[in-house]
Parts: C-alpha cells; structure tokens; sequence
C-alpha cells in the first residue's frame, strides 16, 4: 500500500512526540483501528480527521506542507505564506527584521 506524504509526515511526528497508535488514536478521538488503517495507507484521511490530529499534535497545516517538503532551507515563497498569517503589525515587524538582515549582510562591519 502506498502511504500518502501527508500521513507519512504525521506518523513521524507522532513518534517525536512519543505516542503510540494507540495513543495517537484515543488523543484525536477516533478508533484504534480507524487510525491504524490511515497510517498503513488502507483508508483515505478525512479531513476531519486529519485536523483532530493536528490539533492532538499541537500543529498547523504548515508545520505538515514543510515536513513534506523537507524544508530545511525557507525560501522565498515560504516567507510569504508564513507572513499572510501574520497581523498587520506583525508583518511590518517582519518585514522591518528582513531589511535589518539585508543590511547586515551587505556591510558586515555595520553595527
């Protein structure tokens, strides 16, 4: 059975949490078996399901779209996706930080 990425991301940060199936199961609310079938890939996850892991994980779509991407390096698009979820205030800041970088790095003796 092919396992789906999104699942196969899941399954690892379930076990960096130290949860067994079972554990993971009885935390999102769904049966032990339910959840076995999802990460042996012999059931479709339901986005239902998928959320209540996620929030049993304590983690946001983007933690799982970066984990699939093996993203170890944030590109440009990433910030950006990143930044729609920030406030207003939130983004000035970001943006504020970034052009503080910038300057760093084009005059490494600046202070």
């Amino acid at each position: 059975m092919h396992v789906d990425p999104i699942v196969e991301a899941l399954i690892i940060r379930r076990k960096e949490h130290g949860l067994s199936r079972e554990q993971m199961a009885n935390i999102a609310g769904m049966s032990v078996k339910t959840y076995q079938r999802i990460e042996r890939g012999e059931s479709d996850l339901k986005l239902s399901q998928y959320r209540s892991i996620l929030r049993s994980l304590n983690l946001t779509d983007l933690d799982i779209a970066l984990d699939i991407r093996g993203i170890e390096h944030v590109i440009a698009e990433d910030l950006v996706t990143v930044a729609r979820l920030l406030s207003p205030e939130a983004q000035s800041l970001l943006v504020r930080l970034l052009s503080l970088v910038l300057e760093q790095r084009s005059d490494p003796n600046a202070s």
